[in-house]
């Protein structure tokens, strides 16, 4: 199971000095692929080949789906990897952090309330950078945490500049034509029980396109089935029809 999901994550992180926090990781990391050696799946970002995924992780470098599909992603359809770009990180995740540092064309930030791989404290909601900072700005499942997410998305507009792009990934329950939540749902049980986490604010439907927009994002939706073969999906322990948000800031 990837480390980040074990329940007794959150206390073992406070105990990790910073300085040690990221090597430590590593340590894990390295210790915990020797027992999925082989040649059956293939992770795009660490580039290890393993004898499977182990509960959708990779046991090289934590990776999830929406990791691996967004990594393809930014391979494929953007200019991520040719062009001199500053980045803006929100909550950024072990399997990236380091490999993007060591890019020559980034220069990278990273944000977070409390995350020890955060370069800067950030508020989403209250971002303390001018207009039009960034060429690219992406966060992964953090909107959902995020008490009001349409101020923050506004935010997440403002600073982008024109011509730049951001992805901005969130659970989204597609049986659902709107995003569901209730201010009177304060506790992590009743959180739990409404939103399927107990740190989540609202459940995210069909409307979130909608939602970006609604800040001033043009943004344009992309299957994953349209950027990878079908056997990628199967050997990169992806999933077909899983949808990134891609959003442009336009003169």
């Amino acid at each position: 199971m990837e480390i980040t999901q074990n329940k007794d994550w959150q206390r073992i992180k406070s105990l990790i000095p910073k300085p040690l926090f990221e090597p430590s990781i590593n340590v894990y990391y390295a210790l915990h692929r020797l027992r999925y050696v082989g040649n059956k799946v293939y992770c795009p970002i660490c580039e290890n080949k393993h004898s499977q995924f182990v509960s959708s992780s990779c046991p090289s470098c934590g990776s999830g789906v929406r990791h691996r599909i967004f990594w393809t992603f930014l391979l494929r359809h953007t200019n991520f990897f040719q062009d001199n770009l500053k980045v803006l990180h929100f909550a950024p995740e072990h399997c990236f952090f380091e490999k993007i540092k060591k890019l020559p064309n980034i220069d990278y930030l990273s944000a977070d309330i409390g995350s020890p791989r955060a370069m800067v404290q950030i508020d989403m909601t209250d971002i303390q950078y001018p207009d039009s900072s960034f060429d690219v700005i992406f966060s992964n499942h953090v909107l959902e945490h995020v008490n009001d997410d349409l101020k923050a998305m506004r935010e997440l507009y403002r600073v982008q500049r024109e011509n730049g792009w951001s992805i901005h990934l969130v659970p989204i329950n597609y049986s659902n034509s709107s995003t569901y939540e209730d201010p009177s749902i304060v506790t992590p049980e009743e959180r739990k029980k409404a939103y399927g986490h107990h740190d989540h604010k609202r459940l995210y439907g069909t409307d979130y396109k909608n939602r970006l927009e609604s800040a001033g994002f043009n943004v344009t939706v992309f299957k994953s089935e349209e950027f990878c073969t079908e056997n990628e999906i199967i050997d990169m322990g992806m999933r077909k029809g899983f949808e990134i948000y891609l959003c442009k800031k336009t003169a």
